[in-house]
């Protein structure tokens, strides 16, 4: 089958808790006034795929436990092409729990890795596509070759770390992010990497960094940034009232990418990711979130 995009990357339940008084202290307790349960990882950026009309691909693992089961359900009932996602007979219980307010949020994460990674190379060989997303440093070490067995394969690749301090700092993501054709970091997973707070510094060492590509810097309410040997491009974000800023960093890159793989330039695949990014902050849930492309082009 022949795709726009593959999505590579593990599949998190997102338990999205809102309205909070304030952040939990220890030995105390708070109550949310509501509670999102939906998918989350890289099923946001395929979801936000397949709502602009792109013809995508998930690449990823579901377990049989109860939260893999209702993964797959609401998978099923976006629409989502799922052949490409293995199901496996043991619990794989991915989950993130997140405490949610209007312009930030914080993260609890629980992965399992399955018995065996996933093997892109048959993948790739086997359904060709315009575009291979890394989702997450999580199946970007399990597959360290991704990047070369994309262009070998003639796709353009993306990778969006997601947050950990000690692999952004791990030699391995380096050598990966050297070969993608678009790094895709928040300013803080960036600044993180390059052991810096200096946002320009970063930029300057992330592009020294690549081989070929072009580093895609989001900053949530502020201005994104893309940095290429030759030149800077800034997009402004959009003026909105956010209520949930959970996978508005995977909604920017299903917007960058739907963009990227329908041929327009560097400026105007971000000004797709930026609408979708800001758009996504207005629902709770970054899946649920994600816009239509008739939405998006109400905005541009």
């Amino acid at each position: 089958m022949k795709y726009d995009a593959l999505i590579y990357g593990p599949i998190f339940c997102d338990m999205i808790f809102t309205d909070l008084p304030h952040m939990p202290r220890l030995g105390q307790e708070i109550f949310a006034k509501d509670l999102t349960i939906t998918v989350g990882g890289s099923a946001i950026v395929a979801v936000g795929l397949h709502r602009l009309g792109a013809k995508v691909g998930l690449i990823a693992d579901l377990g049989n436990d109860p939260m893999s089961q209702l993964m797959a359900d609401l998978l099923k009932d976006s629409g989502l092409d799922l052949s490409l996602v293995r199901h496996h007979d043991q619990a794989l219980p991915q989950i993130t729990v997140a405490l949610s307010f209007p312009e930030d949020r914080a993260f609890v994460t629980r992965f399992e890795r399955p018995d065996t990674p996933i093997d892109l190379a048959p993948i790739l060989r086997n359904h060709s596509a315009k575009h291979l997303h890394l989702g997450s440093f999580l199946g970007a070490f399990d597959m360290p070759d991704a990047p070369t067995l994309a262009h070998t394969a003639g796709m353009t690749v993306s990778l969006d770390p997601g947050w950990d301090e000690v692999a952004l700092r791990d030699h391995r993501l380096r050598d990966i992010v050297s070969e993608v054709d678009y790094f895709l970091p928040s300013r803080s997973e960036l600044c993180a990497m390059m052991e810096t707070e200096d946002v320009q510094q970063a930029l300057t060492q992330a592009t020294t960094l690549m081989h070929r590509g072009t580093v895609v810097m989001k900053d949530g309410p502020n201005d994104a940034i893309a940095s290429d040997q030759n030149h800077q491009v800034s997009v402004p974000a959009l003026s909105v009232s956010p209520v949930d800023t959970t996978g508005a960093g995977d909604s920017f890159d299903a917007g960058f990418i739907y963009s990227l793989v329908n041929g327009n330039d560097l400026k105007t695949n971000m000004t797709y990711g930026a609408i979708c990014g800001a758009l996504t902050t207005t629902v709770v849930g970054g899946a649920i979130g994600t816009p239509t492309l008739e939405e998006v082009q109400k905005w541009l």
